[in-house]
């Protein structure tokens, strides 16, 4: 079944978003989605590829630990489901702290998860970070990395989640970690602005290994892997 994959562009109607519009457009619409909404983008997608179309590239093991998917891709926007597979007995799965080059908005569909909000102080009683800079090139298959320095990082809010009740949203500019519980598996659908910056930050404890530029490869996923993960969030929508 994996050589018979194929990627391809499909209308954003496809991702139950409408074409051509705004940003602002787009996310209001994101906003109003019901969760027969959501089930039946989950259907589309399911069916699209068992048909073997890939709607806008291949998915892949995020290095953030999910399986990232995306579902509709336009100027304006970008809307992808993200899938943590349960693990569990394992202990939560903590991002490292970072921000973003656009802002977006999460709904979580599914599990167990939460956001950590920090900001750089001086601070120092301030747990210490090394910050790096993250700028990629063409479609983030090669990035560079640059060394900012070591900050310290204050916690100054946390944001609860629970399934298809509201959304977290934020902005290019916020550093954030996104705590995962990993009992039972986790997904979210995120819609994601346009590019703001060229740069994002990304920060490493001073003991942890610094990360390289070059070629970056997310972990290719079995189809049939991808298949039974969107199942298991259509599942969840529809169960819930």
């Amino acid at each position: 079944m994996e050589d018979a994959v194929v990627q391809e562009r499909v209308s954003p109607r496809a991702g139950g978003l409408p074409a051509g519009a705004s940003y602002a457009e787009l996310h209001d619409a994101f906003l109003r989605h019901t969760p027969s909404d959501l089930a039946d983008i989950l259907l589309r997608l399911a069916t699209q590829l068992r048909s073997g179309r890939y709607p806008a590239g291949r998915p892949y093991r995020h290095v953030n630990g999910f399986t990232k998917i995306v579902i509709s891709e336009q100027a304006a926007a970008r809307l992808t489901l993200h899938y943590w597979p349960a693990a569990p007995g394992a202990p939560d799965d903590i991002s490292r702290p970072h921000d973003h080059r656009f802002a977006f908005s999460s709904i979580l569909l599914g599990g167990s998860q939460r956001f950590v909000e920090l900001a750089e102080t001086g601070d120092s009683g301030a747990e210490r970070w090394r910050s790096f800079e993250y700028r990629p090139y063409l479609r983030g298959r090669i990035a560079t990395v640059t060394t900012r320095g070591t900050v310290g990082l204050q916690p100054f809010r946390t944001v609860d989640r629970a399934p298809l009740e509201g959304y977290y949203r934020t902005s290019a500019t916020v550093v954030h970690q996104a705590v995962t519980n990993r009992a039972e598996a986790c997904v979210t659908l995120v819609l994601r602005g346009p590019r703001e910056r060229r740069t994002s930050r990304v920060y490493y404890r001073p003991t942890e290994p610094s990360p390289r530029g070059g070629l970056q490869f997310g972990r290719r996923i079995d189809h049939d892997e991808v298949v039974r993960q969107v199942d298991h969030a259509h599942t969840l929508v529809t169960t819930m």
